[in-house]
């Protein structure tokens, strides 16, 4: 159990900025500042995903505890031109996120820990309070519960009497609704001495809190920082030493029980995935990405909580760590079958429908490569070659051919064997940002990770076609002009590694991480001495202690900062930002060419820091800045990061210092 240092949880600034999260497997999520604030408008007690995994809502925005009369509420106002706090933070004597968000608060000499947690499958959220220690028998503990009915990215300074208008408290009921959803609050105190009392609240404007400033908001994302909500309830319990106490939100027809579902919590974290500590850890925190998509009746990855979605691209980058580590077969299956009943002109779906009534998106011209690396991936840790034969092998020849033919965005063979696609108005990789129409990095033609990711897919067609004993689809001639034609369009003799793009009218020698995927892939269309060879330029150029740089310092082009509105952010998103996934890549590359386990152990240490000191507490973050000191930036907790270093610390079982 590694515990937040007292000194954080003071800082203000690093008590704002360092997060927790927990999420119900259906894409509804809870999550605060360690400091138990609220320092984002994605902070809450229970954002609802409305149509699973998606269409997320905030409803229990915060539980506000007073102890004995002393306030813990650590959240940030205005009032007026004054910046107010209670500093509840100062009570704070210690923080884990394991075996779930834990707080622990010593107040007049009383200490009373806080957890934090969700029911699996069900749009719940329970806080429980437990007194260990106080000079009496007994405590006071006030808990004021406020809610916010709105989208979860969006946020409301001033609530009006036309926003609350259709707000029904129903005290009977325990619940408040709003936006055809009803919020259910009460406290549950099943120690035999502990007694509570709540009261709800009448929905009034003049009741609302004062403008709460999210810390976090305008200088990561250059929004607006101030928000509202309401107080609708009130529990206030006597609550004895010892004994335990459970605030509850929920949208289910059913009150859970408190302490059985603490219980099945606690049994759920303590499964062990692997036995090295920092793998488990990681496993744990995959799982939380994990959710089920009602539109498909199965599992799916969710790109990062807390605002993506389920994407293509990353799904089949994320699959092997979040499901084959932690030998979930059955789910990487169920999400395999899935993506390739949504096959159509031999491409994957780059993102489903964030809401109901969307149309499925096929731009992306990588995803559908990196399908075939994730059922390699399936293979070598299950063996189930049946499942591949029975499922999966058919479209993958559809692929091939279709790739060959030609497909949407001008995504086709050439004649040198080589894939090509888009143009100046398209994006089709994963450096994929526009802003205003312009394509910030302009990837279209040959770009280098494609055409290796292709001729893996190539080589894995063949080595199928070999096991299936399928001779009327035979990739050998294709295999071997590929190999010559990459080697020849993409070798830089200048720079000793790789051009990053091929363009009809010039040749981009642009270094960036992307070049790392010919080396890391099962199979490599460069000779040994050539893999090396990119592998130190990358390694010299693009490494950084928490991922991969997407540009060189050197170059005219890169930000070394990612942060601010979204037109500085998007100018800096793939020009020099640090990605956290690409590290799975690199350290594949290390393995095949150093064989070097200490030295690939060493090259995460600064992910491990990350993990468990960093941004959200056991996760790992999108992106960070390409300038050190590498702040975490973008989403809290990214899919194909986490499951990128979990994937390689447990397949060469690398023992991470730190």
């Amino acid at each position: 159990m590694r515990a937040i240092p007292a000194a954080m949880l003071h800082d203000r600034t690093l008590g704002n900025k360092t997060e927790c999260l927990v999420s119900n497997g259906t894409g509804s999520f809870a999550s605060l500042a360690i400091n138990g604030g609220l320092s984002r408008k994605f902070h809450g007690l229970l954002i609802h995903a409305a149509v699973p995994p998606m269409d997320r809502i905030l409803t229990w925005h915060s539980c506000i505890e007073s102890l004995n009369g002393h306030s813990l509420d650590a959240r940030r106002w205005l009032s007026g031109t004054d910046v107010n706090s209670d500093a509840g933070e100062r009570y704070l004597t210690h923080f884990t996120a394991t075996p779930m968000p834990t707080w622990l608060y010593q107040v007049a000499g009383c200490l009373m820990k806080k957890e934090l947690f969700m029911v699996q499958g069900q749009d719940t959220t329970l806080v429980r309070y437990t007194l260990l220690s106080a000079p009496s028998q007994s405590v006071s503990l006030s808990l004021k519960n406020h809610v916010h009915f709105r989208p979860a990215g969006d946020h409301c300074q001033k609530l009006s009497v036309q926003d609350i208008h259709d707000w029904r408290v129903n005290p009977e009921h325990n619940s408040i609704q709003a936006m055809g959803i009803s919020l259910r609050l009460a406290c549950q105190t099943p120690g035999l001495r502990s007694q509570q009392r709540s009261h709800w609240l009448t929905p009034r404007v003049n009741r609302q809190t004062h403008d709460l400033l999210y810390a976090i908001e305008l200088e990561d994302q250059g929004y607006p920082q101030r928000d509202t909500s309401l107080q609708v309830h009130q529990a206030d319990i006597d609550l004895y030493l010892g004994e335990s106490c459970y605030m509850v939100g929920t949208l289910e027809d059913h009150w859970p029980n408190g302490p059985v579902q603490y219980q099945q919590t606690l049994t759920r974290r303590e499964q062990r995935y692997h036995p090295n500590d920092f793998a488990n850890d990681l496993a744990h925190s995959a799982l939380q990405l994990l959710a089920d998509r009602e539109s498909v009746q199965g599992k799916t990855i969710l790109a990062g909580f807390p605002w993506f979605g389920d994407w293509g691209r990353d799904t089949m980058i994320a699959l092997p760590g979040m499901t084959l580590v932690t030998g979930q077969f059955e789910i990487a299956q169920s999400i395999l079958k899935t993506f390739a009943y949504y096959l159509n002109g031999g491409m994957l779906p780059n993102k489903f429908p964030d809401r109901s009534g969307d149309e499925l998106k096929y731009n992306t011209i990588d995803a559908t490569l990196w399908f075939f690396w994730a059922i390699q991936q399936y293979i070598e840790y299950s063996g189930d070659w049946d499942f591949v034969e029975a499922e999966l092998y058919d479209d993958l020849k559809d692929i091939i051919y279709a790739h060959q033919r030609g497909t949407r965005y001008g995504i086709s063979m050439d004649d040198d064997g080589l894939i090509q696609g888009g143009d100046v108005n398209t994006q089709l990789t994963w450096m994929d940002v526009q802003f205003d129409g312009y394509a910030v990095t302009p990837r279209y033609g040959k770009a280098v990770e494609i055409n290796a990711l292709w001729y893996n897919a190539l080589c894995f067609a063949q080595q199928c076609s070999d096991r299936f004993d399928d001779s009327a689809n035979q990739y050998q001639p294709l295999i071997r002009l590929v190999k010559t034609s990459f080697q020849a369009l993409f070798w830089n003799d200048a720079l000793n590694c790789l051009f990053d793009c091929v363009t009809p009218d010039r040749v981009d020698d642009d270094l960036r991480c992307n070049q790392i995927i010919a080396v890391s892939l099962p199979h490599s269309a460069l000779n040994a001495a050539q893999q090396a060879a990119v592998l130190q330029a990358v390694h010299q150029h693009l490494y950084t202690p928490v991922g991969l740089r997407t540009l060189n310092t050197g170059h005219r082009d890169y930000r070394g900062q990612y942060y601010g509105p979204l037109q500085a952010r998007d100018l800096a998103y793939h020009q020099g930002t640090v990605w956290a996934w690409p590290i799975g890549a690199f350290i594949d590359a290390v393995m095949k060419v150093h064989k070097d386990p200490v030295l690939a152990a060493q090259l995460l240490t600064g992910l491990k820091q990350h993990f468990y000191q960093e941004a959200c507490i056991h996760g790992i973050s999108e992106v960070f800045d390409g300038d050190a000191p590498h702040k975490a930036r973008g989403c809290f907790s990214q899919a194909w990061s986490v499951a990128e270093c979990l994937r390689v610390v447990s397949q060469y079982g690398l023992d991470v210092p730190g």
